[in-house]
């Protein structure tokens, strides 16, 4: 089914073939994906009864939004025993992560069978999505272009987000990774009081309407981490072109690990090449070995080669890509 229309509608329709192969109803818990389906956000507990009528339940303090914006049928619940009383929910299709204590307080009990309807759709985006994508990555690409590399790493990571912030980003798409000199070879590493020195590994993000971007870059000096930023960016050139419709996503991994495995630095690549991004920063699919789903046009996946060398330094860069459309990152990928 086509879902490149931009109609949450006919997003519903999908997830509601997924579900009549296993059962007549699904509940949805998880915001995202009620937002994704519904074009509500709840802010607090909220279910998405899906079934061929679907109504969404809120709270009063959700009420006034909710009405506002979704697209589905909206009432409201005082107290989660409402729900139970006035609607059977008996053998009804649940989120892999609906809480289990939730699940017994709306009367389910074991009476429920397991089964994701919403994130395969989600991983192909429609054109609104990837505008709102578009609009996200060019916040954190504008705030890193004014930021001032001195000081600590704790400075640089809170002038970025306060610069994304002004910009009118909703928030960070995840804790700002800032980390120099022999931490950069930490791929997560958290921020800290030392004053940068080279290299310097920004990771970070900015949010559109829910929708996340993610970029990372490095910005070197000495011989040597030029040296391996070369093997990083014709790394991830090799992940880009791979990356197309057609080809599985483990296909574009062992892309990139060929490239740096050439190099000598196979056991220096310690993660995934790259993951899907929408309104959550990772989600599927995974450019990793073990994952063979099959690229679509509309996907959005990020391409992140990097080496870290423990002890000495690491080098990272990431883009998001587009499949079949390329590259949405305007910023320059060599930084010094």
């Amino acid at each position: 089914m086509d879902v490149w229309k931009g109609d949450r509608l006919n997003r519903i329709e999908c997830a509601l073939e997924n579900i009549h192969e296993e059962g007549e109803r699904a509940l949805i818990t998880a915001r995202k994906n009620i937002y994704y389906l519904s074009g509500f956000m709840p802010t607090a507990t909220s279910f998405l009864i899906l079934e061929d009528e679907p109504v969404l339940l809120v709270s009063e303090m959700d009420r006034e939004s909710a009405m506002a914006k979704s697209r589905v049928d909206v009432r409201t619940f005082k107290r989660i025993r409402d729900v139970r009383e006035s609607f059977d929910l008996s053998g009804v299709l649940v989120e892999p992560a609906t809480p289990v204590g939730l699940l017994e307080r709306l009367g389910i009990g074991g009476d429920f069978r397991v089964m994701d309807p919403v994130s395969d759709i989600r991983m192909v985006k429609d054109r609104e999505e990837l505008k709102r994508m578009e609009e996200a990555l060019r916040i954190a690409e504008n705030s890193f272009k004014k930021l001032e590399f001195n000081g600590t790493e704790i400075e640089i990571a809170a002038r970025l987000d306060y610069t994304m912030r002004l910009a009118g980003s909703e928030g960070v798409s995840f804790d700002t990774i800032v980390a120099s000199s022999e931490r950069s070879s930490i791929p997560h590493a958290v921020p800290t009081a030392n004053t940068i020195e080279s290299p310097v590994l920004i990771d970070w993000g900015a949010v559109r309407e829910g929708y996340h971007s993610d970029t990372t870059r490095t910005i070197v000096e000495g011989e040597g981490e030029h040296e391996v930023l070369e093997i990083v960016l014709e790394a991830k050139r090799a992940g880009v072109k791979a990356l197309k419709p057609g080809a599985r996503a483990c296909d574009v991994d062992s892309a990139v690990r060929g490239v740096i495995g050439e190099y000598g630095y196979a056991d220096n690549f310690i993660h995934s090449t790259g993951h899907g991004v929408g309104l959550d920063v990772h989600e599927k699919p995974s450019l990793a070995a073990g994952d063979e789903t099959v690229l679509r046009k509309g996907m959005v996946l990020t391409v992140e080669p990097g080496i870290y060398i423990p002890g000495e330094f690491g080098v990272r860069v990431e883009d998001m890509v587009v499949v079949g459309d390329g590259v949405m990152n305007r910023l320059p990928d060599a930084l010094s």
